[in-house]
């Protein structure tokens, strides 16, 4: 019974994380999801760094600029937030990181934008999944141990496996937005410096400084996208070969390792068992 139960707790956790993909294969948008995910991050800089029943002058500044920097590739000026309170500094150190992000983006451009933000997370979750499918191996293995100390070892097992699955959530966040602010997004150089836009309230005998400008700037999205393009290509590849020798829903290629409940037949207008998010019949099922 005991043995049912546990992996009840899997098949639970397995549901989650191919609910997390489907989504992302369906072509959701994520953009929301990204800056929700910037701002959860952010606040808990902000709680660690500048505690709430901390006086202003015991707060990690230093601390503060160490983890956006590390975290988002932007340097906050310390002298700045210093003359600001809690929820200045938290507004402030958001709307500095977002707006590079509207950079790269504007940069690169929306659709290629989209497009990095569904590989790079789908890559992030397989990643984290296989690492923490080991976890729950060793979570369940030593498990027993448990009953020696008088504790119920399905009760701990529980407890310990949903922190584990907090922890994976918060490593998916953290990673998938560490990779798209560090996404390399290149310009090259095209040999001229661009010519400076006249002012508003200039004639229009400067246009064709205007033109030159929207030709160049054209160019350098053309080749912001060509270089996101050929690295998130280089993601998808990579991770379809990872795909093609492990099955993402165990850890081996083993039947045990299937997310399918014993006996039970898919049918064929049912997700593929696999995860991709395809029905089966035009899935594993195909043929």
């Amino acid at each position: 019974k005991h043995l049912l139960e546990y992996d009840d707790v899997m098949d639970k956790q397995r549901k989650a994380v191919y609910g997390m993909r489907r989504e992302l294969l369906e072509g959701r948008n994520e953009k929301e999801r990204i800056v929700e995910i910037v701002g959860n991050i952010i606040g808990s800089y902000i709680d660690r760094r500048c505690p709430e029943q901390a006086h202003p002058t015991t707060w990690d500044l230093p601390g503060l600029q160490s983890d956006v920097l590390t975290q988002f590739g932007v340097r906050v000026d310390i002298e700045q937030l210093a003359e600001m309170g809690r929820a200045e500094i938290e507004d402030t150190v958001k709307e500095r990181v977002l707006h590079k992000y509207d950079e790269k983006e504007n940069l690169a451009g929306p659709e290629a934008m989209r497009y990095a933000e569904r590989i790079i997370m789908l890559t992030v979750i397989d990643e984290q999944w296989k690492d923490h499918l080991l976890s729950m191996d060793h979570l369940k293995e030593g498990i027993g141990l448990r009953g020696y100390a008088q504790k119920d070892p399905l009760v701990e097992y529980k407890k310990e496996s949903y922190n584990l699955f907090q922890d994976m959530m918060e490593r998916i966040e953290d990673e998938t937005t560490k990779r798209l602010f560090f996404l390399p997004v290149e310009v090259r150089e095209l040999g001229r410096p661009l010519v400076a836009l006249p002012d508003e309230e200039e004639t229009g005998e400067d246009s064709d400084a205007v033109a030159v400008n929207a030709a160049r700037l054209a160019e350098q999205r053309q080749a912001a996208q060509a270089s996101m393009q050929d690295f998130t290509r280089n993601v998808q590849r990579r991770k379809e070969r990872e795909m093609a020798e492990l099955q993402f829903a165990g850890g081996d290629s083993s039947a045990s390792s299937q997310p399918v409940a014993k006996g039970k037949k898919v049918g064929r207008n049912e997700p593929c068992p696999c995860g991709s998010g395809k029905k089966y019949k035009k899935c594993c099922g195909a043929g």
